[in-house]
């Protein structure tokens, strides 16, 4: 004889695969757009490349032809500095996306299973308070652990963020500097 299986193991599959279907489409959503910033770097490089090519064809005398390379040869580290940025942006919205779905997918099974435990808590024998209790203390230390790497992670992802910001500001002014000490030249 077929037995149905119990409603909430059917819905806790359910939001499995919803979860898991929500950290692909957050994939594929960061894939697109690194997809989207490599097509337009490569445009911006072609066309680029055509200018200073031009630029260089132009050039009557050895001197302006030493002051075209060195000029097309400047943007080149800030235009990397943004690309990594970009990169990184991408990569953290990614992150925080799938990190949002892991958290609620979290919540939800440590909700689930919690009322599985009370349900089961009811039917047991007389004297087993102990163990259930065993478990609740069990699942008590397991979502304060959860808390506590999660929170570490927020803190590791919050100081990354901010040191990748000071970098680039620190290589775009780096940067700022060197064009205009060349320029003084």
């Amino acid at each position: 004889m077929f037995a149905f299986p119990d409603p909430q193991l059917v819905a806790l599959q359910r939001q499995s695969i919803e979860s898991a279907q929500a950290i692909a489409m957050a994939s594929f959503a960061g894939f697109e757009k690194l997809a989207q910033l490599n097509v337009q770097a490569a445009k911006s490089s072609v066309e680029e490349s055509v200018q200073r090519s031009m630029s260089l064809l132009e050039t009557k005398d050895v001197k302006a032809l030493a002051e075209t390379f060195t000029e097309s040869v400047k943007p080149s580290s800030e235009k990397f500095t943004a690309y990594a940025q970009h990169v990184y942006d991408i990569a953290s919205e990614t992150r925080a996306e799938i990190s949002k779905v892991v958290e609620k997918q979290f919540s939800e099974g440590n909700r689930q299973l919690t009322a599985s435990i009370e349900a089961m808590a009811k039917n047991l024998p007389a004297g087993s308070e102990g163990v259930v209790t065993m478990v609740k203390t069990a699942m008590t230390a397991v979502h304060a652990t959860w808390d506590q790497v999660n929170k570490a992670s927020r803190q590791v992802v919050e100081t990354t963020d901010a040191n990748v910001a000071k970098a680039t500001n620190e290589v775009l002014t780096a940067g700022a500097a060197s064009s205009s000490r060349q320029a003084r030249r």
